[in-house]
């Protein structure tokens, strides 16, 4: 895991291997002093939901069938 410290107006770009055409910019818009951070994503192919929510989905998946991402979602690793 890598952790990067960002300050407010300050940003993060993630973008598959070769392929820096269609990135998507993380930027931190505010740190209140409660310490609750608010994240603004930037990529237009790319959807970005809340992790609870991946996990949800994903747990209806393996119900279904096998999941590509195995347990490691499901159980909180990624929260």
């Amino acid at each position: 895991m890598l952790l990067l410290q960002r300050k407010p107006n300050q940003s993060i770009v993630i973008h598959k291997n070769d392929e820096q055409d269609d990135p998507c910019v993380i930027r931190v818009v505010e740190v209140l002093p409660t310490g609750d951070v608010t994240l603004g994503f930037m990529g237009g192919s790319y959807k970005v939901v809340r992790s609870e929510i991946f996990s949800n989905n994903e747990e209806s998946h393996m119900t279904e069938g096998s999941s590509k991402y195995g347990n490691k979602y499901n159980n909180g690793y990624y929260s």
